[in-house]
């Protein structure tokens, strides 16, 4: 079954809210088997969002919309979609029983205008919202679903698990299972991924395989579709093995599972410590660990050495690595790591400097560089990064690569 979803509301398009309903509702619509095809976005315009829904209508077999089902002027969706399927807009009463059981629970009167929202077009069924007020709607014109949820994201989630998807169970009967098996690739060039996987690209059919860059890594997806989840696991199986064998430890983590948690499991095991030094990133490698609860078993503390003098004074760094390096070394790096272990006393250490831009950057150091230093029983390692995007993205990326080289040492036992 094909599916486009329609998010209406002016906000959307003036970037005022992020539209997190199409997201979560993609994934769940694809978890179900259907294939969620086309995604809109309209403003609260009844011409244009009158010519949205005959779009859809006219490619997809379900047209699911969000928002606009409110009490006021602007809550226009129920009464664009009649005027689509030349029906009339009538009050609905066990629309109306809904809102006013609403509340009644609430032990408050019932606004006048909330009788809006049981005015629904002619033939409708009602979807129960377990959050709100307005209840959701399925109009049915010939072989094509139209269904109204509300915007707010809590109501539409409440309104789809305990109300919508029944129905679409019940009417549709199983459309399959749509499986993702989805890794994290650090260390790695998207286009050298590519060329890795090229073979698996140009023969992909089911399972399909796409790469995504992401903030420190790229993301790498497999997909398959079957009557079951075990027959969808038969048909990922056979990839994700051969993936795992082309791709080895740079696949740094099912993306499941954030590279903290990763991280944090290794060290548990280990039962290691972990300090971390940061210039360039400034604390949010030492954030990032500290997501996970329990994470003070083996974190023990950091130093934000942004300037020279803090990373010679405090973390021992000496004067002659910083005059005739820089700050952006890898020498640099490697003695702030083994710097912050011994100040802190701590298992492994990691560090962190670069130059995150705008401006800095030269010729023989562009903004974007990164240099990391791992330290551990084992002695020290550098790595090297070129990274690119604004200041934020390259700080995240750059902390997020550093818990990956930092796991990749345990994990390698400091070799």
């Amino acid at each position: 079954m094909i599916v486009e979803l329609i998010s209406t509301g002016s906000e959307l398009l003036l970037g005022d809210i992020v539209n997190t309903n199409v997201a979560w509702l993609s994934k769940e619509l694809n978890k179900l088997g259907y294939t969620v095809a086309y995604q809109s976005v309209v403003g609260d315009n009844p011409e244009r969002m009158e010519e949205v829904f005959r779009h859809a209508a006219a490619r997809a077999d379900i047209i699911i919309s969000t928002g606009g089902l409110g009490p006021t002027q602007g809550d226009i969706t129920r009464q664009v979609l009649a005027k689509v399927l030349n029906r009339d807009v009538v009050l609905n009463e066990q629309a109306m029983t809904e809102v006013e059981r609403f509340f009644q629970r609430l032990k408050r009167s019932m606004p006048v205008e909330s009788q809006r929202e049981a005015m629904l077009p002619e033939g409708s069924l009602i979807l129960h919202n377990p959050v709100g007020v307005a209840p959701g709607v399925i109009t049915t014109d010939g072989d094509k679903t139209f269904i109204l949820l509300p915007g707010p994201p809590g109501e539409m989630k409440g309104i789809f698990a305990q109300s919508l998807l029944p129905y679409l169970e019940e009417r549709f009967g199983s459309q399959g299972v749509v499986l993702s098996y989805r890794y994290g690739i650090y260390n790695m060039r998207e286009i050298d991924l590519e060329k890795t996987l090229m073979d698996l690209i140009k023969t992909q059919s089911n399972p399909t395989i796409a790469l995504l860059i992401k903030k420190g890594y790229i993301e790498l997806r497999i997909t398959a579709k079957a009557g079951s989840e075990a027959l969808a696991k038969s048909l990922l199986e056979p990839w994700d093995r051969e993936i795992r064998q082309r791709l080895g430890n740079r696949i740094g983590r099912n993306l499941e599972i954030p590279m903290e948690v990763v991280l944090g499991e290794a060290l548990v095991a280990s039962k290691g410590t972990i300090s971390t030094a940061e210039s360039c990133t400034a604390g949010l490698v030492g954030k990032s660990i500290t997501n996970v609860s329990g994470s003070s078993a083996y974190y023990m503390g950091g130093v934000v050495s942004y300037s020279n003098e803090v990373k010679h004074k405090t973390l021992g760094v000496p004067q002659e690595l910083l005059d005739r390096y820089g700050a952006v070394s890898e020498e640099v790096a490697k003695a702030m790591a083994e710097g912050v272990r011994t100040v802190i006393d701590t298992t492994y250490a990691v560090s962190t400097t670069g130059i995150a831009g705008p401006s800095g950057g030269s010729a023989t150091k562009p903004v974007g560089l990164v240099w990391f230093g791992v330290t551990g029983p084992k002695g020290t390692k550098g790595y090297k990064a070129n990274l690119i995007g604004n200041r934020e993205e390259i700080r995240q990326s750059a902390a997020e690569l550093a818990l990956y080289y930092m796991n990749l040492y345990i994990q390698e036992k400091g070799i």
